[in-house]
């Protein structure tokens, strides 16, 4: 009788795809083969790169199937484009998501065994991309993705309000950091040409989508569990399928320069989608070796399981609502607070963000009931207190300013600085107040589910989606070529 697959409750935190590094082999659970970048395995290695196109490509869904060869790489990729349709004005990504907000759903699977995913994976990606440094943002994503998230500090001339320069710099406030400085243009007398004290800032061309650009997204960022998990393509029996589900509302795809007047139709370039594929190998005996002696292997995988809800806090000031996860390894709680349904295209960010209607300060409080329980003994209201719940969850801080958090916290971005004629204190001032909490190393959950216990005062009268996604912790058992799914 074949042994049961080995309970990760102890390892989870080790094993959170946002905080582990690859490189350290920290996964216990993963046969050294299959970790990337293991420095404990050293047979040296040869990758071989395939571009695949998709099996299915449509305007709205994409899939491909995977080679049955060798171990997948991680950083193995898709690329795509976006075309205009229509009229020709200018649009971008939303400045914190990237190409990632095109993408509604992504699904990772082995025959009809889901290996990982993550539904409104657009907006979660909003939050877990404010992980990413500085330097990562600038250099990285912003060509790579087309985002912007990184900061920096500006010095601005001291204007009149009719844009004429009296030779000074006002003090130096913080600013959206792009790679390049604000294009402010003088005419013959010295005085600015847009006859105001605003210096704006356009991004670059490659950002601009009606510069055909190609973005990139990763697998490893599409699928977290891949982080710290290579698959063996070349021991899997069953087709291993990529899906994304691409969101279908163009205003949702995109933002626009402040107050332009049409906003352009930009879709998928269905001849675009490319797989750029690496399989790793080693030698012949190495792995023919590890798959005989693996013929039941398991390995630690995640998955973001959904709840979603409307809710107006100006009717409805207390919510106790049950999150789910009964019989379950939980670890994660993630709450974000958007509204799905409104136009936010004329702005930086989108829908991609965490409001809580005008609710600040400590307006908002939560606690979690977990196994008849609550987590913490009085419900957590400060929003300093909230930020370091997410951080010490995640493992590592959130890249934004205090204001972003809260309207009430630190200090404003420039009001001189624009970006596309947009003022990041409007786009982003209190629009990333997510909220995550760490349920105890993924205690299992007992039949009664998790209970979500919010309370939310002055939140004003405001339609909002209320999102949540449980983290949860899974063992896929690979036998004899095939995956099957067991819940810790």
């Amino acid at each position: 009788m074949s042994k049961p697959p080995p309970s990760m409750n102890n390892e989870i935190k080790a094993l959170n795809p946002l905080i582990s590094d690859p490189k350290r082999c920290t996964a216990p659970e993963v046969p050294d083969l299959l970790k990337p970048n293991c420095k404990s395995f050293q047979e040296s290695q040869n990758v071989d790169t395939s571009i695949l196109d998709p099996t299915v490509v449509k305007s709205d869904y994409i899939r491909f199937v995977l080679d049955k060869k060798g171990i997948l790489h991680s950083n193995s990729k898709i690329s795509l484009r976006m075309k205009l349709s229509g009229t020709s004005h200018k649009a971008f990504f939303p400045i914190t998501t990237g190409v990632n907000a095109i993408v509604k759903k992504c699904v990772l699977r082995a025959g009809s065994a889901i290996l990982d995913s993550t539904d409104q994976y657009n907006v979660l990606s909003a939050y877990e991309n404010l992980m990413l440094p500085n330097d990562t943002v600038v250099r990285k994503e912003a060509i790579k993705s087309g985002m912007v998230g990184a900061y920096k500090s500006s010095k601005v001339p001291t204007m009149t309000n009719a844009g004429v320069p009296n030779g000074n710099e006002d003090p130096s406030e913080t600013a959206l950091h792009i790679g390049r400085d604000f294009a402010l243009t003088l005419d013959a007398n010295g005085t600015s040409s847009r006859a105001d004290n605003k210096c704006p800032v356009t991004l670059h061309e490659y950002q601009d989508l009606r510069d055909n650009s190609e973005y990139v997204l990763e697998l490893s960022t599409l699928f977290k569990s891949l982080r710290f998990t290579q698959l063996p393509l070349y021991m899997i029996e069953q087709p291993v399928i990529i899906e994304l589900f691409l969101e279908t509302k163009n205003t949702d795809r995109l933002c626009v320069p402040k107050d332009q007047a049409s906003t352009p139709t930009f879709e998928l370039d269905t001849t675009s989608p490319k797989l750029i594929a690496d399989y790793i190998y080693y030698s012949s005996a190495t792995m023919n070796a590890f798959a005989e002696s693996n013929p039941l292997m398991t390995l630690p995988f995640f998955e973001n399981q959904l709840i979603r809800t409307n809710i107006n806090y100006d009717t409805t000031p207390n919510l106790v609502r049950n999150l789910g996860g009964a019989g379950k390894a939980v670890n994660m709680v993630k709450i974000c607070h958007t509204d799905l349904v409104t136009n936010s295209s004329n702005s930086l960010i989108n829908r991609y963000k965490s409001e809580v209607g005008d609710a600040s300060r400590d307006d908002v409080s939560y606690n979690l009931r977990v196994n008849d329980e609550f987590l913490f003994p009085v419900d957590i209201k400060n929003p300093v207190e909230q930020y370091v719940n997410t951080i010490s969850a995640e493992g590592m801080p959130l890249n934004i300013i205090g204001r972003e958090y809260d309207a009430h916290l630190g200090n404003e971005f420039s009001a001189k600085e624009l970006l596309e004629l947009h003022s990041p204190d409007d786009s982003m001032e209190g629009q990333k107040r997510w909220m995550t909490i760490y349920n105890l190393g993924g205690a299992r959950i007992n039949n009664r589910g998790i209970e979500l216990h919010m309370n939310v005062t002055d939140g004003g009268d405001h339609d909002l989606n209320q999102l949540v996604w449980l983290q949860m912790s899974k063992t896929l058992v690979l036998a004899n070529g095939r995956f099957s799914e067991v819940y810790n």
